[in-house]
């Protein structure tokens, strides 16, 4: 098999230790040879970028890695790297979806990637709604949020894939099922949530199907006449009255300015 790099990525992240858990803003630049390869590429909001990752030829032996947010590190917390996205495998190559934020001639911008600086791009692949988009999928948790912050991070991205933008409303989404997976959950994925949300809210309950993956359709998302979003027999959730902050005045404010929790009705 041939392998050519077609570009190179530019990031401000050279240690993998360093490396946020979403990545990081960065850069593909593309190599001349390759320029023709970019036409309408502005056809796509989101492309995948395939990276060859920089490891050690003793990684690429190993089949089975303890994940990170796997705290049993004896055999229990073991799992083979094709169920999990480790950069030690066979074949070193990492897979990521980005945002295009902007086009510099040969040098496209990317919102996160996580890749580190000087990383190998191997091939470029728009993201098709139409093809990529499989909001049924599901799958278990490989590992625990390190902390309240990795949480909340996660959950703006993948509210903010769901929505298309951060908003107060969905920063307000955001917070609560971080509060409530601190709170009942010790920041754990419970698999499924039965959910009531406020009628009047819709930007909210974007947020929070995006999140949770809860649905009309399904019987797990449903909608109530009352300002209150309800995690149901397990807690309560009334947004303060008259708030009006930013998204991210939100995200850093204390609890009790942006809600009431309280043990379900």
């Amino acid at each position: 098999m041939l392998l050519r790099a077609v570009g190179v990525v530019h990031s401000p992240v050279k240690e993998r230790k360093q490396m946020p858990v979403w990545g990081t803003p960065a850069s593909v630049e593309i190599y001349p040879g390759f320029a023709d390869a970019l036409l309408r590429i502005e056809k796509h909001s989101h492309l995948w970028v395939f990276g060859w990752l920089m490891m050690g030829r003793d990684e690429r032996h190993v089949l089975q890695v303890t994940p990170r947010g796997v705290s049993d590190a004896g055999p229990e917390g073991l799992h083979g790297v094709f169920s999990v996205r480790s950069p030690a495998r066979p074949n070193p190559i990492g897979l990521t979806a980005a945002r295009v934020t902007g086009r510099d001639g040969l040098v496209l911008h990317m919102d996160r990637l996580d890749f580190l600086d000087g990383t190998p791009v191997v091939d470029l692949k728009p993201y098709f709604i139409t093809r990529d988009l499989i909001f049924s999928a599901n799958g278990l948790q490989v590992g625990k949020p390190r902390s309240r912050e990795d949480l909340r991070e996660s959950l703006v991205v993948q509210a903010v894939h769901f929505r298309g933008a951060l908003t107060p409303e969905i920063a307000l989404a955001v917070r609560i099922v971080e509060h409530c997976r601190l709170t009942y959950h010790d920041l754990n994925d419970p698999g499924e949530y039965r959910i009531t949300a406020p009628l009047a809210r819709p930007v909210l309950a974007d947020g929070l199907m995006g999140i949770t993956r809860a649905t009309p359709g399904r019987g797990t998302l449903q909608f109530g006449p009352e300002d209150v979003v309800r995690f149901d027999g397990i807690a309560a959730y009334r947004p303060v009255a008259g708030l009006l902050l930013s998204s991210e005045e939100i995200l850093t404010a204390p609890d009790s300015s942006l809600f009431l929790a309280s043990l379900p009705a």
